[in-house]
């Protein structure tokens, strides 16, 4: 196939130099993160932070397992806690991710197709940003391209040692994020079919697919939390997922955000997924195009078709909500899809098109990188500056509490609503009844009684979070009652905005 492509121009190094200049500020740029931690980040440290058997018991209340939690316990030990510490955790994920999707493409989609899904993923703004964020989502996304690259060296020639990978690997994607379970189970189905419609293959693929049994039964430990988990916490910070929104979500995790520029990103790379999922060869007479079946990323297609479906239709069944971080179970066989869709173009093109997208992918993440992802520090500063001695913080919703806590230097008075016993967490345990059950009017009383007369109350707060409209601002109401508030931060557009109130002691 490539004889009959024409020479490469003169100018493709030039090309390739550009590309591979946008992967090293790509790789770079996940250990660049000037943002404060958000409420998720400081919930990853703050869990992290615990005993293990406390930790078990905080993600009962939380919702995920607990591998991330562990391994990122042993490098705060090691490292210590500060943000660049806690984060890089993920930035050495996200590098070993790129590497591993290059290894698993190369066996399944040739070496060229390879190396251009090495400069995808190097400078992915997804994988950008979830390789500066101190969340499981890098480990996800390194684990499901390992899971690939083990099964496919499993396939190829069976040993001990390689079977083993596959049981160990499946086990820890399972142990790091629920999606991980439909990634496990649309392979196990993919692998399932082809043993029943190829006897011939049933030699090699039997004790793969018992590999895969051996990671099932190493999750069934975590099975009693994960039911519990699932009866009472779940997604309750979101509505339902639609299937239209895991098309739309996966094109938008792709780019790397909602705005204009991610967006577009993401609507190209998709294509560029479309190509490599149907492209069957490219030649002087043009690129042909049919079926997946019929080219050796058949079983990505089918894997990450299945993986969305169950995952989308299990969320909407249940109740349960879609993020776009949760493609990162899919997102290696994408950015592979994708390289091979723009190796596949015309010789005069290929590179071409791989610097243009490689050099968006790095002007998107840079973008990204530089907005705050929360206030939390900001609000902490004011508070540590202009607090007094027996001034009182409430914040509402708690969501808020975590995040202001990480920065927060000072000894603090704090209330948060819904109450909890430990505000540097939230318990999402049955979180909707909690909701119903507080009283706002007894916070705000409250946090007055504890500030007394000589202290002033300071009211952190927020709108827009599901389950919580008009609880906040009936805080807000019953301290206007006794005390005039002046308002001392407002939200800026940032992911997780606050605003902050001071309410003075003495009369209104």
């Amino acid at each position: 196939m490539d004889a009959a492509r024409p020479r490469p121009p003169r100018w493709q190094p030039a090309l390739w130099a550009v590309a591979v200049a946008a992967a090293a500020a790509g790789a770079a740029l996940r250990f660049v993160a000037p943002s404060p931690m958000w409420l998720d980040e400081a919930l990853s440290v703050n869990i992290a932070s615990l005993p293990v058997s406390d930790a078990v018991e905080a993600l009962r209340h939380d919702g995920h397992p607990l591998l991330y939690y562990l391994l990122l316990g042993f490098w705060l030990e090691a490292f210590g806690d500060s943000d660049f510490a806690a984060r890089s955790l993920s930035g050495l994920f996200s590098l070993a991710a790129a590497a591993v999707i290059w290894a698993a493409a190369r066996r399944r989609l040739g070496a060229e197709a390879a190396r251009y899904a090495a400069v995808l993923a190097l400078t992915s703004p997804f994988l950008v940003r979830y390789g500066s964020e101190a969340r499981m989502y890098a480990l996800a996304v390194l684990l499901a391209a390992a899971g690939w690259l083990v099964t496919e060296r499993a396939v190829e020639r069976r040993s001990p040692a390689r079977l083993v990978a596959v049981a160990l690997v499946v086990a820890a994607g399972l142990h790091t994020h629920y999606w991980m379970i439909w990634l496990a189970a649309a392979a196990s189905a993919t692998l399932a079919v082809r043993w029943l419609r190829s006897p011939a293959s049933r030699e090699v693929l039997t004790p793969v697919l018992a590999a895969y049994a051996c990671g099932w039964i190493g999750f069934a430990p975590w099975l009693p939390v994960l039911v519990e988990q699932a009866v009472h916490t779940g997604t309750p910070w979101a509505k339902w997922a639609r299937p239209a929104e895991v098309a739309v979500e996966t094109i938008e995790a792709l780019g790397g955000g909602t705005r204009f520029e991610p967006v577009l990103l993401g609507v190209l790379l998709a294509g560029a997924v479309l190509l490599g999922a149907t492209l069957l060869k490219t030649n002087s007479s043009g690129v042909e195009l049919g079926w997946p079946g019929r080219h050796p990323g058949a079983p990505l297609v089918a894997v990450t078709v299945l993986t969305l479906g169950l995952g989308g239709m299990v969320a909407m069944l249940s109740g349960g909500a879609f993020e776009a971080r949760y493609t990162a179970v899919v997102v290696p066989v994408l950015l592979a899809l994708a390289g091979r869709g723009l190796s596949g173009l015309p010789r005069w093109m290929a590179p071409a098109a791989l610097a243009a997208v490689a050099v968006f992918g790095v002007v998107v993440a840079i973008d990204e990188a530089r907005r705050d992802r929360s206030q939390g520090q900001e609000v902490a500063g004011i508070i540590d500056r202009e607090a007094g001695t027996g001034d009182v913080v409430v914040a509402c919703p708690d969501q808020l509490a975590p995040a202001v806590l990480r920065y927060l230097e000072g000894p603090a008075t704090l209330f948060i609503h819904p109450p909890t016993e430990d505000p540097r967490f939230v318990d999402w345990y049955d979180y909707h009844q909690r909701i119903d059950q507080a009283s706002p009017t007894a916070t705000a009383t409250g946090a007055l009684d504890t500030a007394g007369a000589g202290g002033a109350v300071w009211l952190v707060t927020a709108s827009g979070y599901r389950g919580f409209e008009g609880l906040c601002e009936t805080i807000a109401a019953e301290l206007e009652l006794t005390r005039r508030s002046e308002t001392v931060l407002f939200a800026r557009p940032v992911y997780e905005h606050m605003r902050l109130y001071r309410y003075p002691a003495g009369a209104p």
